[in-house]
């Protein structure tokens, strides 16, 4: 039997493997990380008006709008961009319409006609604490202004992996982000080093894919994006073909 492996938070997972279910899919919720907004203290001050906002996850967006809805819904101009799917979805659910680049990562923001420096002074990027800076840097070069507003915070905790150890099984792990996926693979590799080379994992973006393949994942298969209709549709692909994607 063949289960799906859901490595983000809980509450997103839990929400996946309902999906999953309803494709007849069998699932395991293996959160590798938990979320946690950061405090007044810890956060920036609210930024200045800005041309541009910029949420970068769908989590961004959870942590970041209840504090930035009154900004947004003052100014008049400016532009929202989400980084995908799925983060369009979640800021669609609180009534702001958003644009977002055909490929759904840093560099697909950065090819955007919007961001290209031209008609644009002022970028407000709204993110988890650390994570790359290749987006915020490559704007600066442009000579647009950058404020980063992190929010929230991702936190790794200890994980028991030995459900796994149950060879009837055959797993198919979802990460949703280069962290995640180089955290599944230190964990699997102190449980079984085989892991890699026999059960795929499924990733959104070829940016991640690339980091996987790298790790040692020998199956990869790649998702349109990060959502959760992606994530189905790349599996019902790779069941019905038996090949990556």
């Amino acid at each position: 039997m063949t289960t799906v492996v859901l490595t983000r938070a809980a509450s997103d997972s839990q929400r996946l493997a309902a999906l999953l279910g309803e494709q007849g899919f069998k699932t395991l919720c293996l959160p590798l990380m938990t979320l946690a907004p950061l405090t007044p203290q810890e956060r920036p001050d609210l930024p200045e008006p800005s041309d541009i906002w910029i949420f970068i996850s769908a989590n961004a967006v959870t942590f970041g709008l209840p504090l930035l809805a009154p900004l947004l819904h003052r100014e008049t101009g400016t532009t929202v961009v989400a980084v995908g799917a799925k983060t369009r979805e979640v800021l669609s659910q609180h009534d702001v319409a958003s644009i977002s680049p055909e490929r759904q990562d840093s560099e697909g923001l950065l090819a955007m006609p919007e961001l290209s420096g031209d008609c644009v002074e002022r970028v407000t990027i709204v993110k988890g604490e650390g994570g790359r800076d290749t987006l915020a840097a490559e704007l600066r070069r442009r000579g647009i202004s950058v404020n980063e507003f992190p929010c929230y915070r991702r936190c790794w905790p200890e994980v028991d992996l030995s459900v796994l150890r149950d060879k009837a099984d055959q797993w198919v792990f979802q990460a949703s982000s280069g962290e995640t996926v180089s955290r599944l693979t230190t964990l699997l590799a102190k449980e079984d080093s085989q892991v890699l080379s026999q059960f795929p994992v499924v990733v959104p973006s070829d940016r991640v894919a690339q980091i996987a393949t790298r790790l040692g994942w020998r199956t990869v298969l790649r998702a349109d994006d990060a959502s959760d209709q992606s994530v189905i549709r790349a599996l019902h692909h790779w069941t019905e073909c038996g090949t990556s994607t």
